[in-house]
């Protein structure tokens, strides 16, 4: 299935993805699945895709420490995981049709980083303070050739 996968990332392997091209290896991405519409009780296409979006923030959270979102455009295999998991390798840079990010005011996101770590996606979903980030804080949209705008420290 071709579609819509968004693959939460740190903004080093953004770096190095952006210049070398490939990110290497096995990478685990959101994408929006039957299981997950069900799950979510979703039908709007859009409201979908913003769901994925959120749930990938809430793994690089997790797994990073920063909400980094990279969308891609590549075929992936759907499975039954309710938050719409898929694994994609070694995919290539020129798939990514745009990236998400905090702005410059990412004190709320820290915090949630820190009060979410050890936290299963599962748990940390359901907890007040991501929720909170979710519904306080957006994520700002970025095209493809904008990566450079991560950078900042």
């Amino acid at each position: 299935m071709t579609g819509l996968v968004f693959c939460p990332i740190s903004r080093a392997q953004l770096s190095g993805w952006a210049s070398g091209g490939i990110l290497p290896g096995r990478h685990r991405g959101y994408a929006v699945t039957a299981a997950m519409t069900e799950a979510f009780g979703l039908s709007d296409p859009e409201d979908a895709e913003y769901t994925a979006l959120s749930i990938a923030s809430i793994a690089g959270l997790l797994a990073h420490g920063e909400r980094v979102v990279a969308v891609l455009e590549l075929d992936h295999r759907p499975g039954d995981d309710e938050f719409g998991a898929v694994e994609i390798a070694d995919p290539g840079y020129a798939a990514v049709t745009a990236l998400f990010g905090e702005d410059t005011e990412a004190g709320q996101a820290t915090e949630a980083a820190v009060a979410l770590r050890g936290m299963t996606l599962d748990q940390a979903w359901e907890s007040v303070t991501a929720q909170a980030l979710l519904a306080e804080r957006d994520l700002l949209w970025y095209g493809p050739a904008e990566w450079r705008s991560f950078d900042r420290a």
